[in-house]
């Protein structure tokens, strides 16, 4: 006898409840941020303030909310431009400031202006050529950041414009800004707008693999690292990007992807996965519920950091960093030692490591110690052995 439709299904109803109210506390913020505060910056001394040119590559539709730029839902080709950020004096590391009700305050908070649009894509890459030129040498360099689920444009921009101003990166950033409605309820909705995001991922890598840069680095955080990783998987398959010996570094924060896809991922990659870097957190609560949705199968974000470097990667495991504001979820953002020591990798050199040592001769970096280096041997053909670094309090 074939069993019939459940009309309820009381497992799957309460876990999806809890992922709701989970994910609330990752609350992707308000949308109509683009442009307020632009009145009153006029109106006060800016010379306090710090403010990025965040240059963006979309395959989000153009809002019709005049203050949102870019809405949640899909369009078939790809939107390019830039926006500036201001960054109050006040701004303390691993937050962002936001209102809680009415407009910016440009002193206090966060303030994304100046919204532009390039006609088309080699109008986009000249500004990105002209922005790379006014950099210093050894500045010129292109960080690529791909936001992860449940987040709007808005709180991508802020999220990207935090990061490098956190970090201190010194290059151009670029926001990559996939079609996330930034609602907790459309998680499945945000799987198939990144797999449709692929496809435009490798048409902007194409046309980045082109331009005078000296280094690229590439951060991506939650299910952002499915559109990287598909993309560059599927670039490595076509062997189109030949010249690989800009790519600095490849930074995946908590990442929300099988581990069984992300292995045969790696098989396509491995000529570049020393480039690599996996933060992971056994106790990221958002990928501990992702992972009971995906049929049980382990996230990479939330998997046996032994088992990452097993498979000759460099995973740095932030199981012990406290982070109370994100469901765990976005440590590398949200915790000032973190987001200063991938400053530091960034800035100084190819590795996330940090600088300075204790009278004990252990390296700290913020106040916190890199408790532990374990170098695992590598069981595959092709790849070295990996390493795990554990960060704590």
């Amino acid at each position: 006898m074939i069993a019939g439709p459940r009309s309820l299904d009381l497992p799957f109803i309460g876990l999806m409840m809890a992922f709701v109210v989970l994910l609330t506390s990752c609350t992707s913020g308000p949308i109509n941020l683009i442009g307020l505060g632009e009145g009153k910056l006029s109106k006060i001394d800016t010379r306090g303030l710090k403010s990025h040119t965040i240059f963006l590559a979309t395959t989000r539709r153009r809002s019709s909310e005049p203050y949102e730029f870019f809405s949640g839902e899909r369009t078939n080709q790809l939107g390019l431009g830039n926006v500036t950020v201001t960054i109050p004096a006040s701004h303390k590391i691993g937050q962002i400031e936001q209102p809680t009700k009415g407009h910016s305050d440009p002193e206090k908070h966060f303030t994304i202006r100046s919204p532009e649009l390039y006609p088309n894509a080699d109008d986009f890459v000249q500004g990105l050529e002209l922005a790379l030129a006014e950099k210093p040498e050894g500045g010129r360099e292109v960080l690529i950041f791909v936001h992860g689920y449940n987040t709007n444009f808005s709180a991508a921009v802020l999220r990207v414009s935090q990061f490098v101003h956190d970090t201190g990166f010194k290059g151009v950033p670029l926001l990559f800004s996939w079609a996330s409605r930034g609602k907790t309820i459309d998680y499945v909705y945000d799987i198939n707008s990144a797999l449709q995001a692929r496809f435009y991922l490798e048409e902007l890598a194409l046309r980045l693999s082109a331009i005078d840069v000296e280094a690229f680095t590439i951060v991506a955080h939650s299910m952002g690292n499915l559109v990287t990783l598909e993309a560059m998987t599927a670039l490595a398959r076509r062997k189109e990007v030949r010249d690989s010996n800009r790519l600095k570094a490849v930074i995946l924060a908590a990442p929300d992807v099988d581990f069984d896809l992300f292995v045969e991922q790696l098989d396509d990659l491995k000529g570049i996965k020393d480039r690599f870097y996996v933060l992971v957190s056994k106790d990221d609560k958002a990928l501990t519920l992702s992972k009971r949705i995906a049929g049980g199968v382990a996230r990479v974000g939330a998997a046996d950091p032994r088992r990452l470097a097993a498979l000759g990667l460099k995973v740095v495991d932030l199981s012990t960093i406290d982070d109370p504001s994100n469901a765990n979820h976005s440590k590398f953002a949200d915790s000032p030692a973190i987001v200063q020591l991938i400053g530091k990798g960034l800035n100084q050199g190819p590795s996330l490591s940090a600088s300075g040592e204790t009278s004990t001769g252990i390296p700290t970096i913020g106040g916190n110690v890199l408790r532990s280096i374990v170098r695992i041997p590598g069981n595959i053909a092709s790849g070295g052995g990996g390493s795990v670094v554990t960060v704590g309090n």
